[in-house]
């Protein structure tokens, strides 16, 4: 069985253990998905709730020998938030990406992908920690094969996998699985959500591995990972993640803004699978007056011939 792409999903940034009520308590977050569309800002309600949304608009570079060819904004759309209910124990997190294309400005592709991660405990080091995402089985690994996709008749249906774990103290437990969904589907769409959670209740392989270096703690997921790290400030910041039972070794660089008028922080990151040595690099911005983590600016380049960039609406 493939694997499911962390680089897929992290370009389109850029990261549950299966139980009936882990099921069920998935349903209830991506309904949040359609409050957040509707209330793109950051809001506080009561003493309970805390959110950060933010709204992107993509633009793509097609690059041939590292050189830019050609330029297109507005190929797509993307959004990040960060979600906090109650204190202290009893904290859950809820982290979220997504990203896609738009067909009529991308010469009729749609891809998409999203993940979100829901922590209970400290948001640094959550007591346990769900994840689940969709993403487009996208081939086009060439410029050449992108050309072939966009040349190709579409099929009206596309393939899609989604990747369901769960981490706890010292362990995980993740699968992987892949189903055809019809193509114009966008990564909001509950129906596209519904299937993949489905297909979790069939037979599903799930692999568990053990975790020794993180007896008290559930193993670090990609994006609670990358938010603790943005936290620091940092000039230089390590940690480490665990995502579809691989290690990954995170490091980010920043730069402090000095004469940049915006008052961002850049950073540099870069991810090295720590089993087959493959890195990938990405970059961010942040707001520096401010410890919220949600960029105001994302680029990847998330084929050779492909680099995104994703640009808040309003910052």
């Amino acid at each position: 069985m493939r694997k499911f792409s962390r680089r897929g999903v992290t370009g389109l940034l850029l990261a549950l253990l299966f139980r009936p009520r882990c099921v069920h308590s998935f349903a209830a977050a991506f309904q949040s998905i359609s409050r957040q569309q509707q209330d793109p800002d950051e809001t506080a309600v009561g003493s309970t709730l805390r959110r950060k949304v933010r709204r992107y608009r993509a633009d793509a570079v097609i690059l041939l020998l590292g050189i830019p060819l050609y330029r297109r904004t507005g190929v797509g759309g993307g959004q990040v938030s960060v979600e906090e209910t109650g204190e202290g124990a009893s904290m859950r997190t809820t982290l979220f990406f997504a990203g896609g294309s738009d067909p009529q400005r991308a010469h009729g592709l749609n891809r998409l992908g999203w993940i979100r991660e829901v922590g209970l405990g400290s948001a640094s080091t959550p007591a346990e920690a769900d994840y689940f995402g969709v993403l487009t089985s996208s081939p086009e690994e060439s410029l050449e094969h992108a050309r072939k996709s966009i040349a190709a008749p579409q099929s009206g249906r596309s393939l899609y996998s989604a990747v369901n774990g769960r981490h706890t103290p010292g362990h995980s437990r993740s699968a992987v699985t892949h189903f055809d969904f019809p193509s114009g589907a966008n990564w909001s769409d509950q129906r596209l959500i519904d299937e993949a959670q489905s297909k979790f209740h069939g037979d599903v392989k799930w692999r568990e591995t053990s975790w020794p270096s993180s007896p008290n703690n559930a193993p670090p997921t990609f994006l609670f990972q990358l938010a603790t790290l943005l936290k620091q400030r940092a000039r230089h910041a390590v940690g480490r993640y665990v995502y579809d039972e691989q290690e990954y070794l995170l490091e980010l660089d920043g730069a402090r803004p000095g004469g940049n008028s915006e008052g961002l922080l850049a950073v540099r990151g870069r991810i090295r699978n720590q089993g087959t040595g493959n890195q990938t690099a990405f970059r961010v911005w942040i707001e520096d007056s401010s410890d919220s983590v949600v960029p105001v600016r994302i680029e990847y380049q998330a084929r050779s011939f492909l680099r995104l960039t994703f640009e808040a609406l309003s910052a």
